[in-house]
Formats: structure tokens, sequence, C-alpha cells
């Protein structure tokens, strides 16, 4: 295992422990429901399940199109949110 991988789990590991990673999920929860972004996920998937035919596509490739739908869907601003949020965690808890 590399060391930036290794660095990688262990920052995951903190923020996991630390509840970190759940403030920041809540966050960008409350962004993407003030968004509609749900609403317009559901909807996508409820589209590409009726345009396909429930018979013509699997779970695995709805899961994916919805997937890459919703990563596409959320804006750049609160993107660039949760990452100013991160910075901020990382500055005052590793000074």
């Amino acid at each position: 295992m590399s060391e930036s991988e290794r660095m990688r789990i262990a920052l995951n590991r903190h923020f996991v422990d630390s509840g970190e990673k759940e403030r920041l999920l809540g966050i960008l929860r409350a962004r993407l429901i003030e968004l509609g972004w749900n609403d317009e996920l559901y909807s996508h998937c409820r589209e590409t399940v009726e345009n396909r035919r429930l018979e013509n596509i699997t779970m695995d490739e709805l899961v994916k199109e919805a997937a890459d739908f919703g990563r596409q869907k959320v804006p750049e601003n609160t993107k660039k949110e949760l990452l100013a949020h991160i910075k901020k965690y990382l500055d005052t808890t590793f000074e």
C-alpha cells in the first residue's frame, strides 16, 4: 500500500470518527433538497425506466445512470461550499 493510500485511509477514518463526515453529508443533503435535486433525480429515474421499459433495464444499469446524472446535477457552488468546509476543518484540525 502506498503512502498516499495510507494517508487517504487515515484521513477518511478521522473524518468518520470525528463526526465531520456526517456533518458534511448533512450540509450536502440540505443543499440538494433546497435545490430540488432529489426530485429531479427521481424524475430522471422514472423517465429512464419508462423510456427503456422495465424489462429492458437492470437495476445496475439504472443505478449507474442515476449516479452519473446525479453527479452532473450537483451545482459547482455546492461543490465549492463543501470543499471550503473540508479545507477549513483540515486547517483547524491539523494546524
